[in-house]
């Protein structure tokens, strides 16, 4: 998937990465698949210099992935490259971080006594296995 920039009819500016939704049969483009999506906002500084920003598509939902009909988009860009940048930093630093790969002992050697520790979230507990 690529990163675009959707004009909506409302006005509405997305930044997100998009795929065609086709009908099977006429191949026409019926939605657009969003993932990570983005509202772009607008502020101006007391410099007139303008400042991007990026809010959620719906806050009162966690959905990722959803479909936009078509006929909601008046138009696709590309978006600038600092834009680019800043959306996909953003992106990455909102997934989960992925658990760290765990060295396993070689197959001749006997596996070391190791203990397991645990902190459950706000008990402050900590246990053996």
């Amino acid at each position: 998937m690529t990163v675009k920039v959707l004009v909506t009819t409302t006005g509405q500016q997305i930044i997100s990465e998009v795929k065609q939704v086709e009908n099977k049969e006429t191949k026409e483009v019926i939605a657009y698949w969003l993932v990570n999506p983005r509202v772009i906002t607008y502020s101006v500084n007391d410099d007139d210099q303008v400042n991007v920003g990026f809010g959620s598509f719906c806050l009162v939902s966690n959905e990722t992935e959803f479909s936009l009909k078509s006929d909601f988009v008046v138009s696709i860009l590309e978006a600038r490259p600092e834009v680019l940048d800043r959306y996909n930093n953003l992106i990455e630093e909102s997934k989960p971080a992925e658990p760290e790969a765990e060295e396993e002992a070689p197959a001749d050697e006997a596996p070391a006594d190791e203990s397991v520790e645990e902190e459950e979230a706000g008990s402050g507990i900590v246990g053996d296995e």
